[in-house]
């Protein structure tokens, strides 16, 4: 017969109390997670119900371990027990399945997508819906207001936290499907064709919109540190200027809102980069998105008024307008509206000069066309075209799309500066 202080059945013992604590601690963690779950999906409680379920199920596991007196336990062993790496604990407790979780990632990442898509009024949205609910049900609509908030809030940091991945993924999907959704507003802006002897962009031209861009991107961080009296580092101002390139160049394919978008993201990913932090794509998402919702307004805006424009005035923005290409070409206007005379149209016997809108200090004659009416040169225009050749007669036609991306894309890169603005003050 055994006997029971034996160091046989003390190993026994507690063998039998660790295999027991270790299934009361993973029953602890399981129930925890099904409060928690449970409280997201009511709005009720949430930290309340956790703690409570917790630490009822944490009691059961303190009164399970406490040895019953005069037990062998409580006798000092006369052997010193046995390795804890020989006891072999109970199975798991309730877990969920392999489906169940492929289910709740897929979830994560659909609520990662609305909040970078809406910029989280999706999920304000869903809170009022629900808190409305609540109050034909009797409870005071702010107080449900409130508590329906914060458990959409305690769930986006529960994603975060355990579904990371899945939720970034579709930050990521609906940030694309963002700036998809703006290409109609594009649309709104575009307008007009050009006419076929327009002188393509060049080269020169595309380096000094991306320098002009980093330009605009370096004096908005600057403004907007002035104003809000904080002190921009280093990574900043370069990740203003690689945010206001990037924008200035998509802008050159007539997309001003999703040039907008891109820049504004560009700069929030830049600067995390720059300045050692973990990239935030949801401000990444939420800088892309406001940039490219405030530059449709504002584009639309410059496209209305300059199409409307008497046509005195709008020669003059013409001629304005020219004045800016020749510069970004690294020339410089000499002369205004010179007559020249033309040897092709003398040999056919008609008016013989031709009047030019510039000529430049490199000898370059320019003719300046704007407005969605034109269709074509004249025809001593399209002569000197045909006489001096595109090396010495540039044409540029303007559109009134284009004053829409000119001023659509600041009031998109501005915008950006007061959402990363907006984040520092929160401390993230």
């Amino acid at each position: 017969m055994t006997n029971r202080g034996s160091p046989l059945v003390i190993r026994d013992a507690y063998e039998r109390r660790l295999r027991e604590a270790e299934a009361l601690r993973r029953q602890a963690e399981a129930a925890a997670d099904r409060a928690l779950q449970d409280a997201l999906r009511t709005g009720r409680g949430v930290a309340t119900q956790v703690r409570k379920e917790a630490e009822r199920l944490g009691t059961n596991v303190s009164r399970s371990l406490a040895p019953p007196r005069n037990s062998p336990a409580t006798r000092k062993p006369s052997a010193p027990p046995p390795s804890r790496m020989s006891v072999q604990p109970r199975a798991r407790g309730p877990a969920k399945s392999r489906g169940d979780v492929i289910v709740d990632q897929i979830l994560a990442a659909a609520r990662g997508g609305q909040d970078a898509f809406t910029f989280g009024l999706g999920d304000l949205a869903y809170a009022g819906g629900n808190a409305l609910v609540d109050a034909t049900r009797g409870e005071a609509l702010g107080e449900a207001w409130t508590r329906r908030v914060a458990a959409e809030r305690e769930r986006d940091r529960y994603d975060m936290k355990h579904y990371r991945t899945a939720r970034t993924v579709g930050e990521i999907g609906g940030t694309a499907l963002g700036l998809v959704a703006l290409g109609p507003l594009d649309g709104i802006l575009a307008g007009g064709t050009r006419i076929a002897q327009t002188a393509a962009i060049g080269g020169r031209e595309i380096g000094a919109i991306g320098a002009a861009g980093a330009g605009l991107g370096i004096g908005g961080q600057a403004l907007s540190d002035r104003v809000s009296g904080r002190r921009g580092s280093v990574g900043d101002y370069l990740g203003a200027a690689a945010g206001g390139s990037v924008g200035a160049l998509g802008s050159v394919r007539g997309r001003p809102t999703q040039a907008a978008a891109l820049g504004g993201a560009t700069t929030s990913i830049a600067q995390d980069e720059l300045n050692g932090r973990p990239v935030d794509l949801h401000e990444a998402a939420l800088a892309a998105h406001i940039a490219g919702y405030v530059a449709a307004p504002t584009g639309l805006a410059g496209r209305v008024v300059s199409d409307r424009l008497p046509m005195r005035q709008k020669g003059k923005l013409g001629d304005a307008l020219g004045v800016g290409r020749t510069l970004a070409n690294g020339d410089w206007p000499k002369a205004f509206q010179k007559r020249y005379y033309l040897k092709g149209a003398e040999a056919k016997r008609g008016n013989p000069y031709t009047v030019v809108d510039q000529r430049t200090v490199r000898g370059l004659l320019t003719e300046q066309k704007f407005g969605r009416s034109i269709d074509d040169l004249s025809k001593n225009q399209n002569l000197a075209l045909e006489e001096f050749g595109p090396a010495g007669y540039r044409v540029d036609h303007f559109l009134p799309r284009d004053v829409g991306v000119i001023v659509a894309y600041p009031a998109g890169n501005a915008s950006t500066r007061a959402v990363k603005q907006g984040q520092k003050r929160e401390g993230r």
